[in-house]
């Protein structure tokens, strides 16, 4: 059907008359020149950018505050938390500031399993590189300059069921890909920053070269799982280890078939620290809440110390002011002792309200403030200058400004610390019996 409303189906054109008169439609194609839109856009002046445009008084400053709050500056120190939760694992990476006094999550990145040791390597030419150890057998290492990351820059080990696989081929020759249980301590070697060593439960230390991502030796001299490791400060071939058999060795990792030394401790082996100030020193704590001072030229301790009542689960050696030993343990205190000469002496003992303490880190640039993860709140930062008892036991200056604080009862803690104090007295011996059966929601923080 035709729609024109003209049964000879010529087109018509609009009368001269007509209300389209005025605009000379039928003459469209016939014009030329200018259509006086070019000519009306001639003074325009556009700007390549904003802040120069003179009409433009609102300037745009969101981009450059967004840009503030991510820039890490030289007088940041970052914090790597490894937080566990019921139905997900987290790495949270927090930004502290002395000068400023700002203490914040950065962000965050998803964990694929349970994280149970965090190292940060040294030196590394890839930039800001974290390696996680959990539950699975392999090594996770992620980029922490990359804040949207959805998976790590690479991987040391192979999955377990992958290890199966190739134990069933009987004609290849096993590969050395890594542990087959899961990683407890990780350590980067100072000295040599390709190297990584790695303790598991499988009984074994792996020492991996981060340039192939392969396992380079081997030490198996324990009888059960090893639970904890650290490299010598300027030795880059020694290295300590600890587990679960009580027992403490060292290792020339030049010779990875052979064991330097051993010590055999009353429990098993929680913690090994080198001693900053005795390079021939070392401290290792137990499960039973001992901590012990050995020397690797003697066979018996310098010192054996019942610091804790139950396991202590960290160590941290202070540079200054030296001989300042801080525990921490499943007691839910935290504590400093003087070890000088070799005979400790309390200085402070002191409940954080975090239930089990998991562990406890230093500052590099403020040997003073410490990092401790626990069961209630994740992190909290102590600064030790902000003590009396320590600043005057060890004649340091004294910080009246107290470290930013981000867990949820601080302010509750503050306030009810003398009360507690009081009510602790008061406690009869059937009710300390029953808080000791209450159980709590575990979460698990390493650094």
């Amino acid at each position: 059907m035709d729609m024109s409303g003209d049964e000879t189906g010529e087109s018509k054109t609009p009368e001269k008359d007509g209300e389209l008169a005025d605009y000379e439609m039928h003459k469209y194609d016939e014009a030329t020149g200018s259509s006086g839109i070019t000519d009306t856009l001639a003074g325009l002046a556009i700007f390549a950018d904003n802040k120069e445009d003179p009409y433009m008084t609102l300037k745009d400053q969101g981009s450059d505050n967004e840009a503030d709050d991510v820039a890490i500056k030289p007088s940041d120190n970052l914090l790597v938390v490894g937080r566990a939760e019921e139905d997900y694992s987290n790495l949270d990476i927090y930004v502290y500031n002395e000068e400023d006094h700002v203490f914040y999550v950065h962000h965050d990145l998803l964990l694929s399993s349970f994280p149970l040791s965090l190292e940060w390597i040294q030196g590394s030419s890839s930039g800001n590189m974290i390696a996680i150890g959990s539950m699975s057998s392999v090594i996770e290492l992620w980029d922490l300059d990359l804040i949207d990351a959805i998976e790590p820059s690479f991987i040391l080990g192979e999955p377990q069921s992958k290890k199966k696989k190739a134990k069933k081929e009987k004609k290849t020759t096993k590969p050395k890909i890594g542990h087959s249980g899961a990683v407890l301590d990780l350590a980067s070697n100072h000295n040599f920053n390709h190297i990584l060593a790695s303790a598991s439960t499988d009984e074994t230390i792996a020492l991996w070269d981060l340039g192939t991502t392969q396992v380079a030796s081997t030490l198996r001299h324990h009888s059960d799982k090893v639970q904890t490791i650290d490299w010598h400060a300027t030795d880059g071939h020694t290295l300590l280890s600890g587990g679960f058999d009580k027992i403490v060795n060292l290792y020339d990792c030049r010779v990875p078939d052979e064991c330097s030394k051993s010590w055999n401790l009353n429990g098993e082996i929680e913690r090994v620290l080198w001693n900053p100030s005795n390079s021939n020193t070392f401290l290792a704590s137990t499960d039973g809440g001992f901590v012990y001072s050995l020397d690797v030229r003697l066979d018996k301790p310098l010192f054996t110390l019942q610091a804790h009542e139950k396991a202590v689960t960290g160590l941290a050696l202070s540079t200054e002011p030296q001989h300042c030993l801080t525990t921490v343990s499943a007691d839910h205190y935290v504590k400093v002792w003087d070890i000088t000469d070799n005979k400790p002496a309390l200085v402070i003992s002191k409940d954080m309200k975090m239930n089990i303490i998991n562990c406890i880190g230093s500052n590099p640039n403020s040997p003073t403030v410490l990092a401790l993860g626990g069961e209630n709140d994740g992190v909290r930062l102590l600064d030790l200058r902000t003590l009396p008892e320590v600043y005057k036991r060890f004649n340091i200056q004294a910080n009246n400004k107290p470290v930013p604080d981000m867990s949820n009862n601080a302010a509750e803690n503050n306030e009810e610390e003398e009360m507690m104090q009081e009510k602790f007295k008061k406690v009869n011996k059937s009710n300390l019996k029953d808080g000791k059966k209450k159980k709590k929601k575990k979460k698990v923080a390493k650094f």
